[in-house]
């Protein structure tokens, strides 16, 4: 009887002890479920678009905040990104080989290009990007963007726009900066503006 109690103990502290080695290194994803993938895909995706919203891959210290939902390395660089009224997150995504589609709509207030400044020739249409999740070392994570320039808020944007403009050396930045900042401030950044 002692004997078995050893044994039974014994057996216990490698389960315990296998249980934990699990927490420790992560545990792989649940696909126990597959009801609950969807939302936790969208989630996601929606986690990125409200950073992205809020100007995160337009400030290169706010990176560990895009880091845990993205598979790169780094913040994509970029020569141009979209100011957005607002975005929404289908709800149709689309499973696909082990991977999701998720695709997201983003209303237009305008373009700021590096090269050519600000243009408002994209206002009040909706663009869609192509969001791809899939899994990495256990956890859902955004893999690719299709196209995967920035898309921020017209409250970011203007920030960003006004940090540019102080640290402009040359007239030509200043110009394209102020430029875009009093068109910007002049338009309407309701998303149903005609």
């Amino acid at each position: 009887m002692l004997r078995s109690l050893k044994l039974v103990a014994h057996s216990l502290c490698w389960f315990f002890l296998g249980a934990v080695a699990m927490a420790q290194f992560g545990m792989p994803l649940n696909h126990s479920d597959p009801k609950l993938e969807p939302a936790t895909v969208r989630e996601l995706v929606a986690r990125y678009c409200r950073l992205d919203y809020a100007g995160a891959r337009l400030n290169p210290a706010d990176w560990p905040k895009l880091q845990p939902v993205v598979a790169w390395p780094s913040n994509p660089d970029y020569s141009l990104f979209m100011i957005t009224s607002r975005f929404d997150v289908d709800t149709d995504d689309v499973p696909e080989h082990g991977k999701y589609i998720v695709v997201v709509h983003y209303r237009l207030l305008g373009k700021f290009d590096l090269s050519e400044g600000y243009s408002t020739d994209f206002a009040n249409r909706v663009e869609d990007i192509r969001y791809t999740v899939a899994e990495v070392n256990g956890e859902w994570r955004i893999t690719d963007a299709e196209p995967g320039y920035p898309h921020a808020s017209r409250a970011a944007a203007l920030q960003w726009l006004n940090e540019k403009l102080t640290a402009a050396k040359d007239e030509a930045s200043r110009t394209i900066y102020q430029n875009a900042i009093t068109r910007l401030q002049a338009q309407n950044a309701s998303p149903l503006a005609k």
